[in-house]
């Protein structure tokens, strides 16, 4: 089915669609924002906001909230195979294979955006300069944010992948939280842990390197390290309810609409974004829209239009900003601007998760690349990356 070639590929089968429509609202929250952003300083003019609409501007501009879902999101689904085995027996992780799986399914991906992004800048300039290069450079291992405590210009949206990397890295020892008992006492630690680190965060509130590293964003991923652990919960299992439906929107209708000060941002928002989640997986509205094949399949696609979004909208702006009509005001030319400028940025997007993501999702396609390229067996090929990489 066109469907199932279009959906990520998990090594294990174990495939969550609620989990990619919540990245669906991840990613189109943050297009929406950076869309929003670039009409508001680009446009050459004042466009007023009409006082009717002044919410609905709120809650497209706080949009940037869809980057810490992701972190929540992310922290959720690596937990899961590390609570699995501390749990409830299963199998253990190797290190060596979830290393590895990290860096051929990301890497190949996130390496072409910064050398593509590096040459369309050069090419539009006209000039590659030493100083573009070291951003590149910087860029490419993920180290911009701790080098220059500021954003790349190569792809400004990189600085989160810069801390999804380091949390990567660190997981496996923030994953010996599992081996904890009895399960109210871990419980109760995460959560002092989370609103600990939040209080303590205010300490760096002024430093720029410690605002683009996961030093100000841990709290979201343990967040996903304890939706996972009540997830996994057998003694007392959640059941589905419309009940968190009830608790799951207005958690997200929250989230979007905190004004942006410390407190909001990182004390309040991990918890409505984690209702969200929650009635997602087991809620009975929300979770069936978030898990219909389409929602799914685009959430399942957040990587490659994350990585192309905010570099293409500024590109494609610089055409359609003459679609703008002096006498509407922001929401009308926005929603212009939605139709001419984000569908070809999800197009683009798309071409690229067909062709280059998705792929790199394939476990095995460094042994089938080394078979092509030295024309040795498949047995030999497959023994080459030991039977495959883990989830």
């Amino acid at each position: 089915m066109l469907l199932d070639r279009m959906r990520r590929v998990t090594r294990d089968g174990r495939w969550i669609p609620e989990i990619d429509g919540l990245r669906f609202v991840a990613i189109m929250s943050v297009l929406l924002f950076h869309l929003s952003g670039e009409l508001q300083l680009r446009s050459g003019r004042i466009l007023p906001v009409d006082a009717r609409y002044a919410g609905l501007f709120h809650l497209i501009d706080n949009g940037e909230c869809g980057v810490s879902l992701f972190f929540i999101i992310s922290g959720f689904v690596l937990a899961l195979p590390f609570a699995r085995h501390f749990l409830q027996g299963a199998g253990s992780v190797s290190l060596r294979k979830y290393y590895l799986r990290r860096v051929t399914r990301l890497e190949p991906p996130y390496l072409l955006s910064v050398l593509l992004f590096v040459v369309l800048i050069a090419g539009y300039s006209r000039h590659l300069s030493l100083d573009l290069l070291r951003h590149g450079a910087a860029s490419a291992v993920y180290l911009h944010g701790l080098i220059y405590g500021k954003l790349t210009p190569v792809n400004p949206v990189s600085w989160s992948l810069e801390v999804e990397i380091q949390f990567y890295i660190a997981a496996p020892v923030f994953m010996q939280l599992f081996r904890l008992r009895p399960a109210y006492l871990r419980r109760i630690l995460m959560v002092c842990l989370i609103i600990g680190i939040g209080f303590a965060q205010e300490l760096l509130a002024h430093s720029p390197r410690a605002s683009l590293s996961i030093l100000f964003y841990v709290q979201f991923f343990l967040m996903g390290l304890l939706l996972a652990d009540l997830h996994l919960c057998r003694s007392n299992p959640v059941r589905s309810s419309l009940l968190w439906d009830a608790v799951g929107i207005p958690g997200l209708a929250c989230a979007l609409a905190f004004h942006r000060d410390f407190v909001d941002i990182q004390f309040l928002m991990p918890w409505m974004l984690a209702l969200l989640c929650v009635a997602a997986i087991r809620g009975v509205v929300i979770k069936r829209c978030l898990g219909n094949p389409w929602i799914a399949i685009i959430g399942g696609m957040c990587y490659s239009i994350y990585l192309m979004h905010f570099q293409m909208i500024a590109a494609i702006f610089k055409i359609t900003r003459r679609c703008i009509v002096p006498g509407f005001d922001f929401l009308a030319n926005y929603a212009i601007q939605l139709v001419v400028t984000a569908l070809p940025v999800l197009g683009v997007s798309i071409m690229f998760f067909l062709l280059i993501e998705r792929p790199c999702m394939d476990p095995n396609w460094p042994s089938r690349l080394w078979h092509r390229l030295t024309g040795r067996s498949r047995e030999e090929a497959i023994a080459f990356d030991s039977g495959g990489i883990s989830a």
